[in-house]
Protein backbone atom coordinates (compact mmCIF):
# COMPACT_ATOMS: atom_id res chain seq x y z
CA UNK A 1 0.00 0.00 0.00
CA UNK A 2 2.74 1.78 0.98
CA UNK A 3 4.86 1.35 -2.83
CA UNK A 4 5.65 4.22 -4.54
CA UNK A 5 5.20 2.67 -7.67
CA UNK A 6 2.30 3.66 -9.72
CA UNK A 7 1.70 0.33 -11.22
CA UNK A 8 0.55 -1.08 -7.57
CA UNK A 9 -1.26 2.79 -6.91
CA UNK A 10 -3.30 1.97 -9.00
CA UNK A 11 -2.16 5.00 -10.96
CA UNK A 12 -2.26 5.44 -14.41
CA UNK A 13 1.46 5.98 -15.85
CA UNK A 14 2.01 7.98 -18.84
CA UNK A 15 5.46 9.20 -20.08
CA UNK A 16 3.83 12.33 -21.92
CA UNK A 17 1.45 13.33 -19.07
CA UNK A 18 2.61 16.58 -17.23
CA UNK A 19 3.18 15.49 -13.40
CA UNK A 20 2.42 17.53 -10.29
CA UNK A 21 5.78 18.41 -9.36
CA UNK A 22 7.29 20.75 -7.03
CA UNK A 23 8.00 22.93 -10.01
CA UNK A 24 4.40 22.64 -11.50
CA UNK A 25 2.86 23.45 -7.96
CA UNK A 26 4.84 26.46 -7.88
CA UNK A 27 3.87 27.54 -11.14
CA UNK A 28 0.63 27.10 -10.29
CA UNK A 29 0.25 28.83 -6.92
CA UNK A 30 1.79 31.61 -8.34
CA UNK A 31 -0.01 34.79 -8.13
CA UNK A 32 -2.35 33.32 -5.23
CA UNK A 33 -2.21 35.01 -2.32
CA UNK A 34 -1.73 32.55 0.57
CA UNK A 35 -4.07 34.35 3.11
CA UNK A 36 -7.20 32.77 0.60
CA UNK A 37 -6.48 29.73 0.98
CA UNK A 38 -9.28 28.96 3.18
CA UNK A 39 -12.18 30.23 0.86
CA UNK A 40 -10.46 29.07 -2.18
CA UNK A 41 -12.21 26.44 -3.84
CA UNK A 42 -10.42 23.95 -6.17
CA UNK A 43 -11.89 23.87 -9.49
CA UNK A 44 -9.80 20.45 -10.63
CA UNK A 45 -11.24 20.53 -14.65
CA UNK A 46 -9.19 23.93 -15.14
CA UNK A 47 -5.85 21.75 -14.03
CA UNK A 48 -6.68 18.70 -15.94
CA UNK A 49 -4.57 19.58 -19.07
CA UNK A 50 -1.74 18.74 -16.16
CA UNK A 51 -2.84 15.50 -14.65
CA UNK A 52 -3.36 14.99 -11.29
CA UNK A 53 -0.95 12.15 -10.58
CA UNK A 54 1.54 13.31 -8.55
CA UNK A 55 5.41 13.01 -9.62
CA UNK A 56 7.69 10.36 -8.87
CA UNK A 57 9.68 11.65 -5.99
CA UNK A 58 6.44 13.49 -4.63
CA UNK A 59 4.83 10.07 -4.39
CA UNK A 60 7.86 8.48 -2.96
CA UNK A 61 7.71 11.20 -0.51
CA UNK A 62 4.20 10.81 0.57
CA UNK A 63 4.37 6.95 1.18
CA UNK A 64 7.68 7.21 3.41
CA UNK A 65 5.27 9.59 5.40
CA UNK A 66 2.47 7.58 5.51
CA UNK A 67 4.12 4.60 6.21
CA UNK A 68 5.78 6.27 9.23
CA UNK A 69 2.15 7.21 10.26
CA UNK A 70 0.64 3.85 9.97
CA UNK A 71 3.83 2.61 12.49
CA UNK A 72 2.07 5.40 14.80
CA UNK A 73 -0.76 4.33 14.18
CA UNK A 74 -0.40 0.54 15.53
CA UNK A 75 0.05 2.18 18.69
CA UNK A 76 -2.85 4.43 18.48
CA UNK A 77 -5.57 1.56 18.18
CA UNK A 78 -4.70 0.19 21.56
CA UNK A 79 -5.83 3.75 23.30
CA UNK A 80 -9.85 3.85 21.85
CA UNK A 81 -9.88 7.35 23.64
CA UNK A 82 -6.82 8.12 21.54
CA UNK A 83 -8.33 6.89 18.24
CA UNK A 84 -11.44 9.03 19.07
CA UNK A 85 -9.83 11.94 20.12
CA UNK A 86 -8.26 11.81 16.45
CA UNK A 87 -11.23 10.90 14.59
CA UNK A 88 -12.61 14.36 16.11
CA UNK A 89 -9.64 16.23 14.60
CA UNK A 90 -10.39 14.35 11.29
CA UNK A 91 -13.91 15.60 11.54
CA UNK A 92 -13.20 19.60 12.14
CA UNK A 93 -10.47 18.66 8.87
CA UNK A 94 -12.91 17.46 6.97
CA UNK A 95 -14.85 20.56 7.70
CA UNK A 96 -12.55 23.06 6.88
CA UNK A 97 -11.48 21.32 3.19
CA UNK A 98 -15.49 20.17 2.38
CA UNK A 99 -15.87 22.84 -0.21
CA UNK A 100 -12.96 21.42 -2.24
CA UNK A 101 -13.44 17.93 -2.00
CA UNK A 102 -16.05 16.04 -3.96
CA UNK A 103 -18.78 15.14 -1.87
CA UNK A 104 -18.94 11.27 -2.03
CA UNK A 105 -15.52 11.46 -1.46
CA UNK A 106 -16.35 13.40 2.08
CA UNK A 107 -19.18 10.68 2.77
CA UNK A 108 -16.72 7.93 1.94
CA UNK A 109 -14.55 9.51 4.62
CA UNK A 110 -17.33 10.19 7.36
CA UNK A 111 -18.13 6.53 6.91
CA UNK A 112 -14.23 5.73 7.60
CA UNK A 113 -14.81 7.54 10.80
CA UNK A 114 -17.82 4.94 11.78
CA UNK A 115 -16.17 2.39 10.66
CA UNK A 116 -12.70 2.94 12.60
CA UNK A 117 -14.58 3.98 16.10
CA UNK A 118 -17.30 0.66 15.18
CA UNK A 119 -14.17 -1.44 14.99
CA UNK A 120 -12.10 0.11 18.15
CA UNK A 121 -14.98 -0.37 19.87
CA UNK A 122 -15.47 -4.09 19.28
CA UNK A 123 -19.10 -3.60 17.58
CA UNK A 124 -17.88 -4.33 14.37
CA UNK A 125 -15.56 -7.36 13.83
CA UNK A 126 -14.65 -7.11 10.12
CA UNK A 127 -11.91 -5.16 10.50
CA UNK A 128 -7.63 -6.97 11.00
CA UNK A 129 -5.60 -5.03 13.23
CA UNK A 130 -3.64 -4.32 10.21
CA UNK A 131 -6.72 -2.52 8.31
CA UNK A 132 -7.55 -0.51 11.20
CA UNK A 133 -4.17 1.32 11.42
CA UNK A 134 -4.00 1.68 8.27
CA UNK A 135 -6.92 3.66 8.06
CA UNK A 136 -5.76 5.91 11.06
CA UNK A 137 -2.17 5.92 9.82
CA UNK A 138 -4.57 7.68 6.75
CA UNK A 139 -6.21 10.01 9.15
CA UNK A 140 -3.18 10.66 11.07
CA UNK A 141 -1.34 11.69 7.33
CA UNK A 142 -4.61 14.34 6.94
CA UNK A 143 -4.28 16.31 9.90
CA UNK A 144 -0.60 16.65 9.62
CA UNK A 145 -0.52 20.34 8.82
CA UNK A 146 3.34 20.02 7.69
CA UNK A 147 3.16 17.49 5.31
CA UNK A 148 4.99 16.77 1.72
CA UNK A 149 2.95 19.31 0.09
CA UNK A 150 1.64 21.05 3.47
CA UNK A 151 -1.65 22.06 3.76
CA UNK A 152 -1.53 26.09 3.79
CA UNK A 153 -0.44 26.29 0.42
CA UNK A 154 -3.29 27.32 -1.79
CA UNK A 155 -5.32 25.13 -4.36
CA UNK A 156 -2.55 22.25 -4.34
CA UNK A 157 -1.94 21.63 -0.19
CA UNK A 158 -4.61 19.08 -0.34
CA UNK A 159 -2.79 16.69 -3.19
CA UNK A 160 -0.57 14.83 -1.22
CA UNK A 161 -3.75 14.40 1.18
CA UNK A 162 -5.50 13.11 -1.22
CA UNK A 163 -3.24 10.69 -3.01
CA UNK A 164 -2.43 8.77 0.68
CA UNK A 165 -6.80 8.87 0.99
CA UNK A 166 -7.03 7.59 -2.67
CA UNK A 167 -4.59 4.67 -1.87
CA UNK A 168 -6.41 4.05 0.96
CA UNK A 169 -9.68 3.88 -0.57
CA UNK A 170 -8.69 2.01 -3.40
CA UNK A 171 -7.58 -0.70 -1.42
CA UNK A 172 -9.95 -0.88 1.34
CA UNK A 173 -13.26 -0.30 -1.26
CA UNK A 174 -14.71 -3.51 -0.60
CA UNK A 175 -14.23 -3.36 3.25
CA UNK A 176 -15.95 0.41 3.29
CA UNK A 177 -18.81 -1.64 1.22
CA UNK A 178 -18.58 -4.57 3.24
CA UNK A 179 -19.64 -2.09 6.27
CA UNK A 180 -22.00 -0.13 4.60
CA UNK A 181 -23.90 -3.47 3.94
CA UNK A 182 -23.41 -3.94 7.68
CA UNK A 183 -24.82 -1.14 8.55
CA UNK A 184 -27.90 -1.06 6.68
CA UNK A 185 -28.83 -4.65 7.32
CA UNK A 186 -28.08 -3.31 11.29
CA UNK A 187 -30.50 -0.26 10.85
CA UNK A 188 -33.05 -3.03 8.79
CA UNK A 189 -32.76 -5.95 11.46
CA UNK A 190 -33.95 -2.99 13.91
CA UNK A 191 -36.91 -1.66 11.89
CA UNK A 192 -38.06 -5.40 11.07
CA UNK A 193 -37.45 -6.29 14.61
CA UNK A 194 -39.18 -3.60 16.56
CA UNK A 195 -42.42 -3.51 14.17
CA UNK A 196 -43.32 -6.50 11.92
CA UNK A 197 -45.05 -9.24 13.58
CA UNK A 198 -43.42 -12.98 13.34
CA UNK A 199 -43.34 -14.27 9.95
CA UNK A 200 -44.03 -17.38 11.68
CA UNK A 201 -47.90 -16.19 11.47
CA UNK A 202 -47.94 -15.74 7.80
CA UNK A 203 -49.64 -18.62 5.55
CA UNK A 204 -49.91 -16.71 2.34
CA UNK A 205 -47.30 -14.63 0.26
CA UNK A 206 -48.26 -12.79 -2.51
CA UNK A 207 -45.84 -11.92 -5.01
CA UNK A 208 -46.43 -9.28 -7.55
CA UNK A 209 -43.30 -8.55 -9.61
CA UNK A 210 -42.59 -5.63 -12.01
CA UNK A 211 -42.59 -4.77 -15.63
CA UNK A 212 -41.81 -7.55 -18.50
CA UNK A 213 -42.12 -10.20 -15.90
CA UNK A 214 -45.17 -11.87 -17.68
CA UNK A 215 -43.10 -15.13 -18.11
CA UNK A 216 -41.61 -15.52 -14.89
CA UNK A 217 -42.89 -17.88 -12.20
CA UNK A 218 -40.63 -15.61 -9.86
CA UNK A 219 -38.93 -19.25 -8.19
CA UNK A 220 -35.89 -17.99 -7.99
CA UNK A 221 -37.39 -15.36 -5.75
CA UNK A 222 -39.55 -17.90 -3.56
CA UNK A 223 -36.19 -19.76 -3.29
CA UNK A 224 -34.60 -17.01 -1.52
CA UNK A 225 -37.58 -15.65 0.23
CA UNK A 226 -39.22 -19.00 2.08
CA UNK A 227 -36.91 -19.19 4.78
CA UNK A 228 -38.60 -15.82 5.88
CA UNK A 229 -41.48 -17.50 5.80
CA UNK A 230 -41.62 -20.76 6.75
CA UNK A 231 -45.56 -21.79 6.98
CA UNK A 232 -46.52 -19.93 4.42
CA UNK A 233 -47.71 -20.68 0.70
CA UNK A 234 -46.18 -18.63 -2.32
CA UNK A 235 -48.00 -17.50 -4.95
CA UNK A 236 -47.15 -15.34 -7.58
CA UNK A 237 -49.84 -12.71 -8.96
CA UNK A 238 -50.51 -13.55 -12.46
CA UNK A 239 -51.05 -9.95 -13.98
CA UNK A 240 -50.08 -8.82 -17.68
CA UNK A 241 -47.07 -7.24 -17.49
CA UNK A 242 -45.71 -8.05 -21.17
CA UNK A 243 -47.26 -4.66 -22.69
CA UNK A 244 -45.73 -1.08 -23.17
CA UNK A 245 -44.83 0.93 -20.13
CA UNK A 246 -47.67 3.22 -20.30
CA UNK A 247 -50.49 0.08 -20.59
CA UNK A 248 -48.92 -1.69 -18.05
CA UNK A 249 -48.93 1.37 -15.36
CA UNK A 250 -52.83 2.04 -16.68
CA UNK A 251 -53.48 -1.30 -15.90
CA UNK A 252 -51.79 -1.01 -11.90
CA UNK A 253 -53.65 2.24 -11.60
CA UNK A 254 -57.00 1.13 -13.22
CA UNK A 255 -58.77 -2.48 -12.69
CA UNK A 256 -55.29 -4.38 -11.56
CA UNK A 257 -55.63 -3.28 -7.47
CA UNK A 258 -59.22 -4.79 -7.95
CA UNK A 259 -57.92 -8.44 -9.40
CA UNK A 260 -55.35 -8.19 -6.62
CA UNK A 261 -57.60 -7.86 -4.23
CA UNK A 262 -59.54 -10.96 -5.86
CA UNK A 263 -56.81 -12.33 -6.14
CA UNK A 264 -55.45 -12.27 -2.57
CA UNK A 265 -58.76 -12.91 -0.93
CA UNK A 266 -59.55 -16.49 -2.83
CA UNK A 267 -55.79 -17.13 -0.10
CA UNK A 268 -58.09 -17.14 2.86
CA UNK A 269 -57.52 -14.81 5.74
CA UNK A 270 -56.58 -11.25 4.68
CA UNK A 271 -54.83 -11.08 8.29
CA UNK A 272 -52.58 -14.18 7.24
CA UNK A 273 -51.29 -12.43 4.06
CA UNK A 274 -48.38 -10.75 3.35
CA UNK A 275 -47.38 -9.19 0.12
CA UNK A 276 -44.50 -8.28 -1.38
CA UNK A 277 -44.14 -5.75 -4.75
CA UNK A 278 -41.33 -5.45 -7.51
CA UNK A 279 -41.34 -2.28 -9.35
CA UNK A 280 -43.86 -1.53 -10.74
CA UNK A 281 -45.66 -4.62 -8.50
CA UNK A 282 -45.16 -2.21 -5.50
CA UNK A 283 -46.80 -0.39 -7.20
CA UNK A 284 -50.12 -2.30 -7.64
CA UNK A 285 -49.66 -3.14 -3.71
CA UNK A 286 -50.05 -0.13 -3.21
CA UNK A 287 -52.90 0.56 -5.04
CA UNK A 288 -54.72 -2.75 -3.48
CA UNK A 289 -53.96 -1.64 0.10
CA UNK A 290 -55.25 1.66 -0.28
CA UNK A 291 -58.34 0.06 -2.22
CA UNK A 292 -58.37 -2.20 1.28
CA UNK A 293 -59.32 1.44 2.94
CA UNK A 294 -62.40 2.04 1.80
CA UNK A 295 -64.01 -0.45 3.98
CA UNK A 296 -63.83 0.23 7.63
CA UNK A 297 -61.81 -2.22 9.83
CA UNK A 298 -63.67 -4.97 11.31
CA UNK A 299 -62.33 -6.81 14.07
CA UNK A 300 -63.71 -9.79 15.96
CA UNK A 301 -64.47 -10.19 19.68
CA UNK A 302 -61.53 -12.22 20.41
CA UNK A 303 -58.92 -10.99 18.30
CA UNK A 304 -57.10 -7.53 17.95
CA UNK A 305 -56.22 -7.94 14.22
CA UNK A 306 -58.82 -6.62 11.62
CA UNK A 307 -60.07 -9.51 9.30
CA UNK A 308 -60.30 -6.79 6.06
CA UNK A 309 -56.32 -5.70 6.71
CA UNK A 310 -53.02 -7.73 5.19
CA UNK A 311 -50.53 -8.50 7.91
CA UNK A 312 -47.66 -7.78 6.40
CA UNK A 313 -46.59 -5.95 2.58
CA UNK A 314 -42.84 -4.67 1.56
CA UNK A 315 -42.39 -2.50 -1.13
CA UNK A 316 -39.18 -3.34 -3.32
CA UNK A 317 -37.88 -0.69 -5.00
CA UNK A 318 -41.10 1.21 -5.68
CA UNK A 319 -41.93 2.15 -8.78
CA UNK A 320 -44.59 4.59 -7.49
CA UNK A 321 -44.46 8.68 -7.19
CA UNK A 322 -42.58 9.71 -3.30
CA UNK A 323 -45.76 11.88 -3.14
CA UNK A 324 -48.48 9.34 -4.53
CA UNK A 325 -51.66 10.34 -2.21
CA UNK A 326 -52.50 6.52 -1.88
CA UNK A 327 -49.07 5.78 0.26
CA UNK A 328 -50.96 7.32 3.09
CA UNK A 329 -53.93 5.14 2.82
CA UNK A 330 -51.67 1.85 1.51
CA UNK A 331 -50.34 1.94 5.18
CA UNK A 332 -53.31 1.99 6.86
CA UNK A 333 -54.69 -1.80 4.57
CA UNK A 334 -51.62 -3.18 6.42
CA UNK A 335 -51.60 -4.26 10.35
CA UNK A 336 -47.69 -4.15 10.74
CA UNK A 337 -46.07 -0.96 9.00
CA UNK A 338 -45.97 -0.65 5.39
CA UNK A 339 -41.75 -1.48 4.80
CA UNK A 340 -40.27 0.26 1.98
CA UNK A 341 -36.65 -1.05 0.87
CA UNK A 342 -35.29 1.71 -1.35
CA UNK A 343 -31.56 2.05 -3.32
CA UNK A 344 -29.97 5.46 -4.22
CA UNK A 345 -28.00 3.41 -6.57
CA UNK A 346 -31.21 1.97 -8.30
CA UNK A 347 -30.04 3.28 -12.04
CA UNK A 348 -33.13 1.89 -13.65
CA UNK A 349 -35.50 4.43 -10.92
CA UNK A 350 -33.41 6.70 -11.57
CA UNK A 351 -33.06 7.52 -15.24
CA UNK A 352 -35.54 5.38 -17.02
CA UNK A 353 -38.74 6.06 -14.39
CA UNK A 354 -37.57 9.72 -13.61
CA UNK A 355 -37.82 9.78 -17.62
CA UNK A 356 -41.03 8.05 -18.24
CA UNK A 357 -43.10 9.89 -15.59
CA UNK A 358 -41.11 13.07 -14.37
CA UNK A 359 -41.39 11.90 -10.99
CA UNK A 360 -39.37 10.62 -7.89
CA UNK A 361 -40.26 7.12 -7.40
CA UNK A 362 -40.06 5.96 -3.69
CA UNK A 363 -37.58 3.05 -4.29
CA UNK A 364 -34.72 5.41 -5.22
CA UNK A 365 -35.16 8.09 -2.21
CA UNK A 366 -37.68 6.57 0.36
CA UNK A 367 -40.34 8.75 2.23
CA UNK A 368 -39.61 12.29 2.87
CA UNK A 369 -41.55 12.68 5.99
CA UNK A 370 -42.29 8.78 6.83
CA UNK A 371 -45.93 8.63 7.90
CA UNK A 372 -47.61 6.55 10.97
CA UNK A 373 -47.55 2.76 10.12
CA UNK A 374 -44.64 3.19 7.88
CA UNK A 375 -40.97 2.41 7.70
CA UNK A 376 -38.02 2.51 5.13
CA UNK A 377 -34.98 0.39 4.71
CA UNK A 378 -32.10 1.91 2.91
CA UNK A 379 -30.37 -1.05 0.28
CA UNK A 380 -27.37 0.76 -0.53
CA UNK A 381 -26.58 4.67 -1.50
CA UNK A 382 -24.87 6.96 -4.07
CA UNK A 383 -21.35 6.64 -2.55
CA UNK A 384 -20.83 2.86 -3.68
CA UNK A 385 -21.14 3.91 -7.39
CA UNK A 386 -18.39 6.52 -6.33
CA UNK A 387 -16.08 3.50 -4.22
CA UNK A 388 -16.36 1.58 -7.77
CA UNK A 389 -14.64 3.99 -9.36
CA UNK A 390 -12.24 4.97 -6.93
CA UNK A 391 -11.33 1.54 -6.72
CA UNK A 392 -10.21 1.30 -10.04
CA UNK A 393 -9.11 4.87 -10.79
CA UNK A 394 -6.85 5.81 -7.52
CA UNK A 395 -7.02 9.37 -8.57
CA UNK A 396 -5.76 11.98 -6.85
CA UNK A 397 -8.79 13.85 -8.85
CA UNK A 398 -11.78 11.71 -7.60
CA UNK A 399 -11.64 13.47 -4.19
CA UNK A 400 -11.74 17.00 -5.80
CA UNK A 401 -14.56 18.46 -7.67
CA UNK A 402 -14.85 16.95 -10.98
CA UNK A 403 -17.65 16.03 -13.32
CA UNK A 404 -15.36 12.91 -14.74
CA UNK A 405 -15.33 10.77 -11.52
CA UNK A 406 -18.83 9.40 -12.61
CA UNK A 407 -18.31 10.05 -15.92
CA UNK A 408 -17.35 6.55 -16.96
CA UNK A 409 -20.61 4.72 -15.69
CA UNK A 410 -23.82 4.78 -18.29
CA UNK A 411 -27.30 3.31 -18.10
CA UNK A 412 -25.96 0.52 -20.16
CA UNK A 413 -23.83 -0.60 -17.87
CA UNK A 414 -26.10 -1.22 -14.89
CA UNK A 415 -28.83 -2.91 -17.27
CA UNK A 416 -26.02 -5.59 -18.48
CA UNK A 417 -25.54 -5.97 -14.48
CA UNK A 418 -21.45 -4.34 -15.10
CA UNK A 419 -22.23 -2.62 -11.46
CA UNK A 420 -22.02 -4.50 -7.79
CA UNK A 421 -25.04 -6.68 -7.71
CA UNK A 422 -26.60 -4.81 -5.10
CA UNK A 423 -26.63 -1.53 -6.88
CA UNK A 424 -28.89 -3.21 -9.65
CA UNK A 425 -32.78 -3.28 -9.58
CA UNK A 426 -33.59 -6.99 -9.92
CA UNK A 427 -36.36 -8.25 -7.86
CA UNK A 428 -33.42 -10.88 -6.58
CA UNK A 429 -31.28 -8.60 -5.27
CA UNK A 430 -33.88 -6.71 -2.95
CA UNK A 431 -35.17 -10.10 -2.00
CA UNK A 432 -31.92 -11.44 -0.92
CA UNK A 433 -30.92 -7.95 1.20
CA UNK A 434 -34.47 -8.54 2.83
CA UNK A 435 -33.99 -12.38 3.86
CA UNK A 436 -30.41 -11.45 4.97
CA UNK A 437 -32.24 -8.42 6.81
CA UNK A 438 -34.49 -11.31 8.70
CA UNK A 439 -32.25 -14.34 8.90
CA UNK A 440 -29.47 -15.07 10.88
CA UNK A 441 -27.77 -17.04 7.60
CA UNK A 442 -26.02 -14.78 6.03
CA UNK A 443 -22.59 -12.90 6.39
CA UNK A 444 -23.41 -10.06 7.63
CA UNK A 445 -25.82 -11.47 10.51
CA UNK A 446 -29.46 -10.68 12.06
CA UNK A 447 -31.74 -10.64 14.83
CA UNK A 448 -32.70 -13.67 15.98
CA UNK A 449 -36.43 -14.99 14.78
CA UNK A 450 -37.51 -15.13 18.62
CA UNK A 451 -36.52 -11.96 18.85
CA UNK A 452 -38.71 -10.20 16.55
CA UNK A 453 -41.93 -7.51 17.44
CA UNK A 454 -45.01 -8.12 17.57
CA UNK A 455 -46.93 -5.20 16.25
CA UNK A 456 -50.29 -6.17 17.68
CA UNK A 457 -49.05 -6.97 21.47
Amino acid sequence: MGEADSSENGLSENSSAKKFSFTKIAQLISGHNANDHEGAVIDVDAYENLDANLDEETRSRASDLFRTKCTEAEQLIDNPSDVLTLLDAVKNWTVRFSRKMNSDAVQSLTTVFRMVSAAVSGEYQGLSKSTIACLVGSLLYCITPIDVIPDAIPVVGLFDDAFVLSLTVKHIAEEIKTFRMWERLKAARSVLASYLPYFEDVKHVALAPGWMTANDDCSAEIKILAPVFPNAEFQRCPWNANVSWQSARDYVDGQGPEEFEEFIRDAGDLGAVALIGHSLGARLVVRTLARLTKEPQKKSFWSRKPSNRVAQAFLLGAAVDVDDPDLLLAAKGVTAPLCNFFSQSDRVLSYLYRVAEQKTPLGLVGMATPCENYVDCAVSGREEYWLDFAERAASVLTFFKSSTVLKSFSLAECMTGGLPEYYGHRFQLYARFFKESVLNDGEHGAFERSKAGDATN
